[in-house]
C-alpha cells in the first residue's frame, strides 16, 4: 500500500539556495505553524523541478532511489529523500519570484528559467553544520573505475581522459587548468591501502575546505582511509545497468566534519542521485566516450599533450 504523500503547510516561507539546469532547491522555515508542521519541513531543503526540461517526474525518480538505489546502500549512507505534495500551496508563485529578485546574480545560462508549477517537489535532508565549528565538504567521487569500453593501452582512467579533452579544447570547467588541479577518482578509491593515493586526495579536499583545523584534517584523513562508503559505491559503479551505472558516477558525495568540541565522527552521505535517461543521453554518452578514445586522451596521444593528475599517468 502506497504511503500518503504529506502536503506542504501554507505559509511556509523559502529561501533560494541554488540552482541547476532541470531543479532549483530553496530552504524552508515555518514559522508560527504547528510542531507537526514545522517537522516536516525542519532540516530539509525543497528540490522542485524547472518548467520546460525533459528530466523525469519526480515521482519516478523517488521511485527508481527506493527500488534500485537504496537498496545498493547502507541506511546511512544516503541523503534522505521524500515526495512533498504541492498542490494547492501556491508556492511556485513565491518560489519564481524569489528567481526574479536573485536574476543578476544567477548563471547566465539559468537566467529567466522559472520553476515548474507541479503536483509534488521533493523534501532532502540539508546536509549542513550542526555546531559552529563544523566544517560541510561535497565533492564528486566520479568513475572510480576505469571506463570498460577504455583502450588496453590507457594511461588515463575515464575522468582524467574528459580532464583532459576539456584543457585541450578549452572546454567545461577544467579550462586551463588540468595539470593537478584535482585528484584522481582512482586515487580516492585506494586511499584505505596507499598512503600516496590518500595524500593525493586529502591535499585536494583541505584546499577546498579552507578553516579545517588540525584535528579535522586528520578526523577527514581518517575517513579517507576506514569508510566503506566509497567501497561499495565502486562496486556499484560496475553494474551492467548504463543508467545506473551512469548514475552513480556522476552523483555527490557531502562530508560534515564535526568541530573539535563535539568530538564526533565525519558523517558520509550520497547525494543527487537521480536517474539518468539512458534512452535520450545514449547517443551522446557513445560521442563523447569515441572523442575520448579516438582522439587519444585515454592514451595520452592528443596535442598538444596535456599533464594530468591520473593516477595511470603517473605509474608509467
Amino acid at each position: 500500500m502506497k504511503r500518503p504523500i504529506p502536503s506542504l503547510p501554507r505559509g511556509c516561507e523559502a529561501h533560494f539556495v541554488g540552482e541547476g539546469a532541470a531543479n532549483a532547491v530553496f530552504k524552508l522555515s515555518a514559522p508560527n505553524m504547528s510542531a507537526s508542521e514545522q517537522a516536516l519541513v525542519e532540516g530539509k531543503l525543497l528540490r522542485v523541478p524547472k518548467a520546460g526540461t525533459k528530466a523525469y517526474p519526480y515521482e519516478e525518480l523517488q521511485r527508481y532511489w527506493e527500488e534500485a538505489l537504496r537498496p545498493l546502500f547502507g541506511p546511512d549512507d544516503l541523503v534522505d529523500q521524500s515526495l512533498i505534495c504541492l498542490r494547492g500551496s501556491g508556492i511556485a508563485l513565491e518560489l519564481n519570484a524569489l528567481l526574479a529578485e536573485t536574476e543578476p546574480q544567477r548563471r547566465a545560462d539559468f537566467r529567466g528559467s522559472r520553476v515548474a508549477d507541479v503536483e509534488a517537489g521533493m523534501l532532502v535532508d540539508e546536509m549542513c553544520k550542526l555546531h559552529p565549528g563544523d566544517i560541510v565538504l561535497e565533492f564528486k567521487p566520479k568513475w572510480l573505475v576505469q571506463s570498460p569500453s577504455a583502450p588496453t593501452s590507457s594511461m588515463r582512467c575515464r575522468t582524467c581522459a574528459l580532464r583532459a579533452y576539456r584543457a585541450a579544447t578549452g572546454r567545461g570547467q577544467h579550462k586551463g587548468a588540468s595539470a593537478g588541479s584535482d585528484f584522481c577518482p582512482l586515487d580516492l578509491a585506494e586511499c584505505h591501502r596507499d598512503p600516496t593515493a590518500l595524500c593525493r586526495v586529502l591535499d585536494a579536499l583541505t584546499k577546498r575546505a579552507r578553516g579545517l583545523s588540525r584535528r579535522q584534517v586528520d578526523q577527514l584523513a581518517d575517513w579517507l582511509r576506514t569508510n566503506g562508503l566509497l567501497a561499495r559505491l565502486r562496486s556499484a559503479q560496475m553494474c551492467d545497468d548504463l543508467a545506473l551505472a551512469m548514475t552513480l558516477r556522476d552523483c555527490t558525495c557531502f562530508l560534515r566534519i564535526p568541530s573539535d568540541d563535539t568530538r564526533g565522527l565525519v558523517e558520509a552521505r550520497l547525494g543527487d542521485l537521480d536517474k539518468k535517461n539512458a534512452e535520450a543521453k545514449l547517443g551522446y554518452w557513445q560521442a563523447v566516450e569515441q572523442t575520448l578514445i579516438e582522439g587519444g586522451y585515454y592514451e595520452g596521444r592528443e596535442n598538444p599533450r596535456q599533464l594530468t593528475c591520473c593516477r595511470l599517468e603517473r605509474g608509467r
